[in-house]
C-alpha cells in the first residue's frame, strides 16, 4: 500500500508540476489570489511524526467552488487508496464501490466545517486559491492542505504551538537575517542578509579610500592637487557615514523583526530526542520540518 500511495503522490505532483509549468508557458496571468504568497506545501506536503499530511490540487474554468470539490477529491482518492482508515469509530476496508459515496459524504463534511465525522480525525490545515487569466477566459484553481493523525496517537492533544521562542533573536543578533530564515522567511533573511552587507560592505570601502585620499592631500604640494584629493576625500567620507547609518538601520530593523515577526506558519510536527536517548511525551515536543 505504500508504493501505491507514493506512486499515487508522485502522480499528483507531477499534474501539479505540469498545470504549473503550462501555466508560465502561456502566460498566464494571476488576477486574484487568496494570499500573497503561495505556500510550501502546494507540490510536496509535510511530512511529520503525529499526523500524515496531504496536498490536493483542483482546477475549473467554471467556478472556485468547482475547483475546491476536485483538490478535496484528489485528497480523498489518496486516503481510501491506503485501504484502512478509521471510520465512524471502527476500522473499515473501503471497496471500490463504496468510494464514491464515501468521498461525496466527506467532501461535503469538509467544506462545511472544515473537520470530518466520517473519518475520524481527518481536518483541513489550510487552503490557497488563485484565479488566472488565460487565452480561453478565467481558470480557478484551488489548493488544500489535509491532515489525519496516525493511529498511535488519536486521541492526543496536538495543538500547533506556532511561537520560534528566543532563538531567531540571538541569530539575527549575531548575523543579520539569519534569525529570519531559521523562522521560515528565507526571502526575507536573504534580503536582509544581503543589505547588511552591502551596506557594510560600502561602508569599510569608502572610509578607506576617505583616508587614503586624506593621506594623499597632506602629502601633495601642488595646490590643485590637494584640492582634488580632498574633495574626493570628503566625498568618500561622506558615502561612509551615510552607509554607516543605513547599516545601523538594517541591523536595529533586523533584530526588531526577529522579535516581533510570527514568521512562516508550521506544518508537520517532528519529536526531540532527550539525553536518554527516547522520545518525550507527543505533546511535549513539538518542533518543525523546513
Amino acid at each position: 500500500m505504500k508504493s501505491v500511495r507514493t506512486a499515487f503522490r508522485i502522480l499528483i505532483n507531477c499534474l501539479t508540476m505540469l498545470a504549473l509549468a503550462t501555466q508560465l508557458v502561456l502566460a498566464q496571468k494571476v488576477v486574484d489570489r487568496s494570499s500573497a504568497e503561495p505556500p510550501p506545501w502546494m507540490t510536496e506536503p509535510p511530512i511529520g511524526t503525529y499526523f500524515t499530511y496531504y496536498s490536493g490540487v483542483g482546477s475549473s474554468p467554471n467556478s472556485l467552488s468547482d475547483a475546491k470539490e476536485q483538490s478535496i477529491a484528489n485528497v480523498l482518492s489518496e486516503i481510501i487508496m491506503e485501504g484502512e482508515v478509521t471510520a465512524k469509530s471502527r476500522i473499515e476496508t473501503f471497496h471500490q464501490q463504496s468510494k464514491e459515496g464515501i468521498i461525496s459524504e466527506v467532501s461535503r463534511e469538509i467544506q462545511q466545517t472544515g473537520t470530518s465525522t466520517t473519518i475520524a480525525g481527518l481536518r483541513k490545515e489550510e487552503e490557497y486559491w488563485q484565479t488566472v487569466k488565460t487565452g480561453d477566459g478565467l481558470l480557478y484553481q484551488y489548493w488544500i492542505l489535509m491532515k489525519i493523525p496516525k493511529p498511535e496517537y488519536t486521541g492526543f492533544d496536538l495543538t500547533a504551538e506556532q511561537g520560534y521562542g528566543f532563538a531567531p533573536v540571538w541569530r539575527s543578533t549575531l548575523i543579520p537575517g539569519w534569525g529570519q530564515i531559521q523562522k521560515g522567511e528565507k526571502k526575507k533573511g536573504l534580503r536582509l542578509m544581503g543589505s547588511e552587507t552591502a551596506f557594510v560592505t560600502m561602508f569599510l570601502v569608502s572610509n578607506h579610500f576617505s583616508r587614503d585620499y586624506n593621506r594623499k592631500a597632506s602629502s601633495e604640494r601642488d595646490t590643485d592637487r590637494r584640492k582634488f584629493y580632498n574633495d574626493w576625500s570628503n566625498r568618500s567620507y561622506t558615502i561612509s557615514v551615510i552607509s554607516g547609518i543605513m547599516a545601523g538601520v538594517v541591523y536595529i530593523y533586523n533584530i526588531f523583526d526577529a522579535v516581533a515577526a510570527k514568521g512562516a506558519k508550521k506544518y508537520a510536527w517532528q519529536p526531540m530526542i532527550d539525553i536518554t536517548g527516547e522520545f518525550p511525551a507527543p505533546t511535549l515536543c513539538l518542533a518543525v520540518i523546513f
